[in-house]
């Protein structure tokens, strides 16, 4: 049995990163600006930078919010405590649910046991070691 890909893609923080991804001029940046030569066009960088593939480690060194995709969530736990709530993601280990209030880890729990229960696929962000974001399909 093959794992369907999500069809749909949800909404992404623009960073420095992949803004020049979509955001490139198709002229030359310098058109109107200022006169410039065919050679000066062949100067101008042609090629986008690969994608940064982060890692767990860069979350905890840079403080960066990260998006993981296509993950599956295999565990859940929590704990008769406020705000205690986690979540074992595949390839990812255990991640703690954002607890800045008690809405928003109610939600993100209900969120994480759906797509457990039904085995979805997910994408979550990753932000100071809490999964502040979850889209299950």
């Amino acid at each position: 049995m093959s794992e369907e890909i999500p069809k749909m893609v949800p909404p992404v923080e623009e960073d420095s990163m992949t803004a020049g991804e979509d955001s490139r001029p198709v002229d030359s940046p310098l058109e109107g600006v200022m006169p410039f030569t065919a050679a000066d066009e062949a100067s101008i960088p042609s090629e986008v930078p690969p994608a940064y593939a982060a890692e767990e480690k860069d979350e905890e060194a840079y403080g960066a919010a990260v998006w993981h995709k296509g993950k599956k969530i295999t565990s859940l736990w929590s704990k008769n405590e406020n705000r205690n709530s986690w979540i074992g993601v595949s390839g990812l280990g255990w991640k703690k649910l954002a607890n800045n209030s008690d809405t928003a880890v109610v939600a993100l729990t209900m969120l994480s046991a759906h797509a457990k229960q039904v085995g979805s696929t997910v994408n979550l962000k990753v932000d100071s070691g809490q999964v502040k974001e979850l889209y299950v399909w």
